[in-house]
């Protein structure tokens, strides 16, 4: 009876097309993964964020920049969002990064305006591993300081890397809309669409990426500078 089989040469033909194979789509299904994940965690974020805020807003009025300025962060933390955020755990020191600086653009480039730690800022976790970070004071070109703007930083895997806009750290903003109370949006949101698009590109910022995310139906579409 004559036996059917492979030779070894066979095998490994056939073992290495499919090593091949797999080392070209593992990554794009790996990276397809890790976009889905992004956009649930935006979403999620801006969901427990607005809540928050909103409940904050009927309870104890406008959490305002002047306010934030004058109550200091751990102040400020413990009146307009710990009571409405379950697990809110503030950290004063630099969170878990390696610096107070540990942020880079889409061009990979160090960000110095959005920085963690301090008593400029207050920083807190959440039970999902979201770090958030609200600017209580500015200090400006004389060394003075003001209150700092609404933008609010969202690192969506705590200290750990990449630490880059658009990837896993993106930009909120708090405001109010008249009888509605207060609310959280990402930043640019009131921006256009070119506007968007000349933010969150390879040669961008990357401070509107979320807003890009949410406007293409809560995609991370071709356009969108994933790599990099």
């Amino acid at each position: 009876m004559k036996k059917i089989g492979f030779t070894l040469a066979e095998v490994l033909i056939t073992l290495g097309i499919i090593g091949i194979v797999a080392a070209m789509t593992i990554p794009t299904l790996i990276a397809e993964q890790q976009k889905k994940q992004t956009v649930a965690k935006l979403q999620r974020a801006l969901g427990i964020m607005n809540q928050a805020y909103r409940l904050a807003y009927d309870d104890v009025g406008e959490a305002d920049r002047q306010e934030a300025f004058e109550l200091g962060a751990p102040e400020y933390f413990n009146k307009f969002w710990a009571p409405y955020i379950k697990a809110a755990h503030l950290c004063t020191d630099t969170c878990g990064y390696k610096n107070g600086n540990p942020y880079i653009n889409l061009q990979n480039k160090k960000v110095t305006a959005f920085g963690a730690g301090g008593n400029f800022r207050a920083n807190f976790y959440t039970a999902d591993g979201f770090l958030y970070i609200i600017y209580t004071k500015a200090q400006n070109s004389d060394g003075s300081f003001s209150a700092a703007s609404t933008n609010m930083t969202l690192d969506i895997n705590g200290a750990a890397p990449p630490n880059k806009l658009g990837k896993d750290v993106f930009i909120l903003t708090r405001g109010t809309d008249g009888e509605k109370g207060g609310f959280v949006a990402f930043a640019g949101h009131e921006k256009t669409d070119k506007e968007i698009n000349n933010d969150c590109k390879p040669n961008g910022n990357g401070m509107y990426c979320a807003e890009k995310i949410r406007r293409a139906g809560w995609k991370i579409d071709k356009s969108y500078p994933w790599k990099g």
